[in-house]
């Protein structure tokens, strides 16, 4: 007979809920646990959001080249609606941080490693079956609105002046144009700490990628400008001229050629700048209807409102050195 504790040990949303449920054999020390998420597919403004992890791992999972839990379950829930993945535990064979934390240079590696991998495959699929997945961050900025939105932001007396702000938007909307057609990759789009499973060799190994929630497509650079723009600077302790040199090193391990130093760091500027662009609209929103105090998303953007502010104020004089 088996008897069942689950605990949860996630809620990014009161949408989305991981648990880690354990079973136990009556009469017996054995012991087994697994790792149950459920999403509301009503919960989220987006209905796509609800349903993207489930695409995701009925599509692309089972071709995805990186260590991966073994998948269990996957399918929807008869009474409450809610789609319900079962995944292996990990806690046994990986080490996986709890925010706030600072990834080491040798953890830090192990993240490069698997963005090295993930977006060396061709693993994007073809343009008449991506509509679930994120877009690019490019089509989403509403360049228009990001004036009122640093401004919401400036009111609520957190962000302070930003002079340079038309010509990083002017820079940026040029860019997306230059780049429109450019080769896409699958991206994360949620690499934190939490999200990544560290080996237990690290200097070999990559660091297991968890949570797709967000997956998406688009330039890999992406990826590595979201590392820049986390809360409580997460991938700050190599500096960001090694962690990209580290980076691309690792990718032309695998393919061989890759793009010449000058296209690299062009096409790294614009990453930034966009994804630093992007920010802002959720900047507002939390600027507007703050989280309430001591809360886990209040913590998190108290510390990273000011990170994006600095960003900006940075990418202003590299677009104009």
């Amino acid at each position: 007979m088996h008897e069942c504790q689950a605990e949860l040990i996630k809620t990014t949303f009161p949408w989305s809920l991981v648990f880690r449920v354990t079973l136990s054999n009556q009469g017996h020390s054995i012991r087994e646990s697994l790792i149950v998420k459920a999403v509301d597919p009503k919960g989220p403004s987006d209905p796509l959001e609800g349903e993207r992890e489930l695409h995701f791992y009925r599509s692309i999972y089972p071709q995805l080249p990186l260590p991966k839990p073994s998948l269990y379950f996957l399918g929807v829930d008869e009474a409450s609606g809610w789609n319900v993945i079962m995944l292996e535990d990990l806690a046994f064979g990986y080490r996986i941080p709890q925010q706030p934390y600072q990834w080491t240079p040798a953890e830090l590696q192990a993240v490069l490693r698997a963005y090295a991998i993930l977006h060396s495959a061709s693993l994007v699929p073809p343009a008449s079956d991506r509509n679930w997945l994120n877009p690019r961050h490019e089509n989403q900025l509403d360049f228009d609105s990001i004036s009122g939105q640093v401004e919401a932001v400036q009111r609520a007396g957190i962000w302070g002046e930003l002079p340079e702000l038309p010509d990083l938007i002017a820079y940026a909307r040029a860019s997306s144009q230059e780049y429109a057609d450019t080769a896409v990759a699958l991206l994360h789009n949620d690499t934190t700490p939490t999200n990544a499973a560290l080996p237990i060799n690290l200097d070999s190994q990559p660091a297991m990628l968890i949570d797709w929630q967000d997956a998406g497509f688009g330039m890999p650079e992406m990826d590595l400008a979201y590392l820049d723009l986390q809360p409580f600077l997460c991938a700050h302790l190599i500096p960001r001229s090694e962690l990209l040199s580290t980076y691309w090193k690792m990718r032309a391990e695998i393919e061989g050629v890759i793009l010449s130093p000058e296209e690299r760091l062009k096409r790294q500027l614009h990453a930034d700048l966009v994804m630093a662009l992007w920010l802002t609209r959720p900047a507002s929103r939390m600027a507007s209807h703050p989280y309430p105090p001591g809360s886990h998303p209040r913590i998190h953007w108290d510390s990273l409102f000011g990170i994006i502010y600095n960003r900006l104020k940075d990418l202003a004089h590299e677009i104009n050195p």
